[in-house]
């Protein structure tokens, strides 16, 4: 036993050395490299861009720029855990020995700029440079394999995968709002929601021209930076946090409309000091989600994230169920259109098909980058069914009576509907934390906020324990303030998502790419970003105005 403790403690040792001389010699190469890089560039300044690309010089941005821990942040939410089901590569599997890896990576990254400083000059060095150290990774991996018996990390996801982890951030709470898309704007709400899947396809594509022609952007900030400069990424990283702040409100008035709708007449009185069901399980909610939003490792959240689809498809053949063999049937119908009500269908459906922001993370994952659009276009089919299945059945079944959440609907004393309740209640909770920073969705926030902050603040327990706390509490302010479910989902449909989805990356397209692409590209470029303005202000409005009409 002691000869063998021995012997682990030496090849721990070995690899250490290892480690330490290979970790070395990379420092002294990327030495040399930057002075050689420094020489040459200064041999160069004046020189105009040759490429003839647009967007801004790549002297002007590194990955130094706020917020630095975007991408980290966000690969929790674009990387579910690999399951053998799926086959490929392990996407989260760690070691001793990789997160060493991992580590030295990221260090390396954070020393390099985010592009180089003339797009003429150095660019094949960098890569060159970066080959190298990979490849030395790779060999210290396969002969760290041969000694220990351990599996060398996998390289990233399968095609199968992929498509699994766009459905799990595409498919969410918006389903339950589908059916209501028809009571409000009638059956041609099917047209707004085609040209969503259409259009959100299109932009899909633009933003893979933009990761193929400049291949440093690994972040959404990225490429908000490669077009417009330092201020495109300020811009684009705040609408991205204001963005995922405004999601956990629409969970906390989700949590509060399901748990009534479970416990009607549940209120909190003392003395004076009174709670309605409303107020009383939001404010349950925020206290159940506060301790994930402590968590220092998101690993296990990340496979509580991954049941998503599965609690989506939960409901919707909860559903099915009610309108076949629940006893309500499906023999409603609805005018074919009603104009008032399509900027609303324009609002929710941008919202539905939200999820272009984790779109570079998603790239930068796959094992096969070539197969991207083909796995984007099959996850934005499902995507489509499932919604377009969904506010049939849901509207045909409860006509206008239809609630701007289909769960709602549902006959109160039936057994299935405790299923879709509960399981309504219970999907939010895993996702949730997605706003803060190691849980799920509000990390990139958190974590955005703390690098503004002084070191000696930002790295303190009481700033960690009471910035997250204060995320989740003013989450249910803003609840407790606009505690209207589908109007809170069309306005950040609108307001916000069709920006990320639709806007901005035909935007940055036009500034990186314009003078390379073709004229075809431009034009609908261009007709998109007319369409896109359009419905965002058509939506916003009717929001505001409809919630303001509520007060």
């Amino acid at each position: 036993m002691a000869e063998k403790d021995q012997k682990q403690w030496e090849d721990e040792e070995f690899f250490m050395e290892i480690d330490d001389y290979d970790g070395g010699e990379d420092m002294e190469e990327k030495k040399d490299f930057q002075m050689d890089r420094s020489s040459s560039s200064s041999s160069s300044d004046g020189e105009g861009n040759g490429d003839g690309e647009g967007g801004v010089s790549p002297a002007t941005y590194s990955s130094q720029q706020w917020p630095r821990s975007f991408k980290e942040s966000m690969d929790s939410i674009a990387t579910s855990p690999s399951f053998e089901i799926f086959g490929g590569a392990p996407s989260v599997k760690r070691s001793s020995f990789s997160d060493n890896h991992n580590k030295s990576n990221l260090d390396l990254e954070a020393k390099l700029p985010l592009l180089p400083e003339d797009p003429n000059v150095g660019h094949k060095e960098d890569l060159d440079w970066i080959s190298r150290v990979q490849s030395s990774s790779i060999d210290k991996s396969s002969f760290h394999s041969q000694h220990t018996g351990e599996l060398p990390i996998g390289s990233g996801c399968s095609f199968v995968q992929t498509v699994f982890n766009v459905i799990n951030i595409m498919i969410g709470v918006g389903i339950l709002s589908t059916s209501f898309t028809i009571e409000q704007a009638g059956w041609a709400s099917f047209a707004v929601l085609l040209f969503f899947s259409v259009v959100c396809y299109f932009t899909a594509t633009l933003m893979l021209s933009c990761f193929e022609s400049r291949e440093e952007i690994i972040t959404y900030p990225d490429m908000g930076e490669a077009a417009f400069g330092r201020l495109g990424r300020i811009l684009v990283s705040i609408l991205l946090y204001v963005e995922l702040f405004s999601y956990s409100v629409e969970f906390i008035i989700l949590e509060g409309d399901n748990l009534t709708k479970v416990f009607p007449g549940v209120s909190l009185e003392w003395n004076a000091f009174k709670m309605d069901s409303l107020h009383l399980f939001g404010t349950l909610a925020a206290l159940i989600v506060l301790p994930t939003v402590w968590l220092k490792d998101n690993r296990l959240l990340s496979y509580l994230s991954a049941g998503g689809i599965v609690a989506t498809l939960v409901i919707v053949i909860c559903v099915i169920f009610i309108g076949t063999a629940g006893g309500v049937g499906f023999h409603h119908t609805g005018p074919a259109v009603k104009w008032s009500g399509i900027p609303f269908a324009i609002g929710v459906y941008g919202f539905c098909y939200a999820g272009h922001s984790v779109f570079p993370n998603i790239y930068q994952s796959m094992a096969d980058k070539t197969k991207f659009k083909q796995a984007i276009m099959i996850c934005l089919l499902l995507a489509t069914i499932l919604y377009g299945g969904t506010a049939i059945m849901g509207f045909l079944e409860f006509g206008h009576g239809t609630l701007s959440q289909i769960t709602l609907n549902l006959p109160p004393n039936s057994f299935i509907t405790k299923i879709a309740l509960w399981t309504t209640v219970i999907n939010p909770l895993t996702k949730y934390p997605f706003v803060n920073k190691f849980a799920l969705l509000v990390a990139p926030l958190a974590r955005g906020i703390e690098e503004l902050l002084p070191p000696r603040i930002s790295k303190s327990l009481w700033c960690f324990l009471l910035l997250r706390a204060a995320l989740v509490f003013s989450t249910v302010f803003v609840a407790f303030l606009l505690p209207f479910f589908g109007l809170v989902m069309a306005l950040i449909g609108s307001l916000l998502s069709i920006c990320v989805t639709i806007l901005i990356p035909a935007l940055c397209f036009i500034k990186i790419l314009g003078k390379k692409a073709t004229k075809a590209q431009m034009v609908l470029t261009y007709i998109v970003i007319a369409m896109g303005i359009v419905c965002a202000t058509l939506g916003t409005y009717s929001s505001v105005s409809k919630i303001a009409n509520n007060y």
